[in-house]
């Protein structure tokens, strides 16, 4: 276990594209928060030396949301994707191959929230982000790109979009995407949607679809073409709810939990369904003309019977093991109906369990391995995974970051105080910085 940080950010460690291992170095990103602001910030570990680089500041973020991700080109130069919420999102460029010490200047890419971000395998940046228009209801997914050799960035092309029916509410569409070596991408798409007097979140579904030209047109698993931009009806939807929710700003009861392509170009997704049952955990295996669903929690509850799955998140090594990081809950009282709470994920917890779902060979079978026992809060656990020419040693589980102490909003609450700006939250000293930790390297 290693300190990467005592000044995280109650988001610290959000997101996939945070750890990048490469030619001997590891690079890290993170967010810090402090009385002057939300500040995204990178350090490389050098495995030769056994030492870590001072922090390097990236840019300074509007609020917790506006993240830093990572990837890593074909010439193993770093890049950097500094996330808005809904506002300006930019790109950087480190100056030099395996350095993160010194960085081109920032430059605008587009509009809006939780970028996922990647390295295709001719070097080709791709970039998708919630993206937002002029109106409420004109919100979804947008893909950017850019090609090998060049400074700008494509104009955006929408995957998916909000049903106008459910425009003035609140609307998310969490993804992950993967390139296999032909430079197919596969993405799994949430949807989280709409509301009524129950809350938000009125409909929600998690949905697959790949393009096999770069993202300009996109297909479901069996090859029919997909009319962009999308709705569920239109894609591959492995899980789908529209019912009111047990309150009223309920977690996603159906939830993607990674998209990750071996070397062969099998590509597997999983994601937490606790509409059918609290916990259920399912792996989609994409196969020709079709996929293929198959539970998977079985194998952990059979282990910690009073323990439910809160999140996922799936990564594959170089030797083509997949590994996916677990974290195991009490199903207790604090579930509503059988599902997750938001409170559940404010409060600092050390009762969790986090644990790998290990196979390695392709999804055949199933081991299960600890990682973390309860003990000590673990919240937001990003974990290593390719994007670009990046891999996971064979030797090694996947490095996971994350940070202790709780998720809670400065103030204690579940959001910001409203009536007041961040920055007047933040410099009246109403935050919490938490450790952030490096695990398995």
């Amino acid at each position: 276990m290693q300190k990467i940080s005592s000044m995280g950010s109650e988001r610290a460690t959000n997101d996939s594209g945070k750890i990048i291992t490469c030619h001997g170095r590891t690079h890290i990103a993170w967010q810090d928060v402090s009385r002057e602001g939300y500040f995204n910030r990178v350090r490389t570990y050098d495995h030769a030396m056994g030492s870590w680089g001072e922090p390097v500041t990236l840019d300074e973020g509007i609020d917790n949301h506006a993240r830093g991700v990572l990837a890593i080109d074909n010439h193993g130069v770093l890049h950097a994707v500094l996330g808005g919420h809904g506002t300006a999102v930019h790109w950087r460029r480190a100056l030099a191959p395996d350095d993160a010490s010194a960085w081109s200047a920032a430059v605008p890419v587009g509009v809006g929230t939780y970028p996922v971000f990647l390295s295709g395998p001719d070097g080709t940046l791709y970039l998708t982000l919630r993206g937002r228009g002029q109106q409420r209801h004109q919100r979804g997914v947008d893909l950017y790109r850019l090609s090998p050799g060049e400074s700008a960035w494509s104009e955006p092309r929408r995957i998916v979009a909000l049903a106008e029916s459910y425009g003035q509410a609140y609307a998310a569409y969490h993804m992950q995407m993967d390139a296999a070596p032909d430079g197919t991408l596969h993405a799994i798409i949430d949807f989280y949607e709409g509301e009524d007097a129950h809350g938000r979140g009125l409909h929600q579904a998690t949905c697959y679809a790949r393009s096999t030209d770069g993202g300009d047109c996109w297909t479901r698993a069996d090859g029919k073409r997909v009319p962009l931009p999308a709705r569920p009806e239109n894609l591959d939807v492995l899980a789908r709810s529209i019912r009111p929710r047990h309150e009223k700003l309920p977690p996603p009861e159906i939830r993607q939990g990674g998209m990750v392509v071996d070397a062969r170009g099998r590509a597997f997704a999983f994601y937490l369904d606790h509409g059918a049952a609290p916990g259920r955990c399912m792996m989609v295996t994409v196969e020709d003309g079709g996929l293929r669903q198959t539970p998977v929690s079985q194998h952990w509850e059979r282990l910690y019977p009073e323990m439910r799955a809160l999140e996922c998140r799936a990564a594959v090594r170089e030797d083509d093991a997949i590994f996916v990081l677990v974290t195991l809950t009490p199903f207790n009282d604090e579930w509503l109906d059988g599902k997750p709470t938001r409170a559940m994920r404010m409060c600092e917890r050390s009762d969790q369990r986090l644990v790998w779902l290990v196979s390695r060979d392709g999804g055949a079978t199933f081991t299960v391995e600890t990682f973390l026992t309860p003990g000590q809060a673990c919240n937001c656990p990003s974990v290593e995974k390719s994007v670009g020419i990046n891999t996971i040693p064979a030797d090694r589980p996947p490095a996971v970051l994350y940070f202790d102490g709780s998720q809670e909003y400065p103030g204690g609450g579940d959001y910001y105080e409203s009536g007041r700006s961040v920055g007047e939250i933040l410099a009246a000293g109403g935050f919490r910085a938490n450790n952030v930790l490096l695990a398995g390297l």
